[in-house]
């Protein structure tokens, strides 16, 4: 019989030793900055017919997106339902959300892309994303599937700084936390946390762990964050769901 999801454990692939930092512990959670900046500029996405124009655009952190409704009955939903418009409606009708630091540790992004889609136009392809800049740490995860070796990939760390990660079975927070020498943090990870062991970022400040997805975790969400032990910043949080 298959194990209950709360006690499945990544494992880390190849075996390490799990052994960290005594900061990283005193944290128990990485977390993101709760300082964010006002939105600088406002991207315009229209939706008419069955697209979205443009379809996939790249902002900078604090900004805006305004989707405009032109033409046809739609909706902006979040692939991974981390935010939506509401029920399809018609126009005149605008949509917005700033992608701002509170905004992103709510509701975190797998290498910091927001996938959407049109509900009632899904299968026609009406589909686009917003993919967000930052100069902190950015957490990307691939080949999230059962039974299969992952890789969490953190770029924009401290060059040769030892990274730590952790992932939570729960949620994404945001959970408030006593950060040691970092002051107070918010955290894209709910209680209880399960530290894993740290990885030293390379020359061009790119540090990359592999953990093997046990297969009894398949359709399970799985909440990751990193965070860079040399300056105490936060990576994105990634939001997955272990695939097959």
């Amino acid at each position: 019989m298959a194990r209950p999801w709360s006690l499945v454990k990544l494992v880390v692939h190849p075996p390490l030793k799990m052994k960290f930092a005594s900061t990283f512990i005193t944290l128990c959670a990485l977390v993101v900055s709760t300082t964010s900046a006002a939105a600088q500029t406002t991207h315009q996405v229209d939706l008419s017919g069955i697209s979205f124009s443009p379809a996939h655009i790249t902002i900078a952190e604090g900004d805006t997106v305004l989707w405009n409704w032109v033409s046809g009955m739609h909706n902006v939903a979040s692939d991974q339902g981390l935010f939506t418009s509401g029920i399809p409606v018609v126009p005149p009708f605008t949509y917005s959300l700033t992608f701002d630091a509170a905004m992103m540790a709510a509701a975190p992004a797998n290498g910091n892309v927001y996938a959407y889609h049109c509900d009632p136009h899904f299968a026609f392809g009406m589909v686009g994303s917003v993919t967000v800049t930052t100069t902190k740490p950015v957490l990307t995860i691939t080949n999230f599937l059962a039974g299969q070796t992952c890789a969490m990939t953190v770029t924009n760390a401290t060059p040769g700084a030892p990274l730590g990660f952790a992932y939570s079975l729960v949620g994404p927070g945001p959970l408030p936390l006593n950060a040691g020498p970092c002051g107070s943090v918010l955290a894209s990870l709910s209680t209880p946390i399960t530290l894993l062991p740290r990885v030293n970022a390379n020359a061009a400040g790119t540090a990359v762990l592999s953990l093997f997805i046990p297969p009894v975790a398949v359709d399970r969400y799985v909440w990751v964050q990193a965070l860079d032990l040399n300056n105490c910043q936060l990576s994105n949080g990634a939001t997955m769901r272990v695939g097959l």
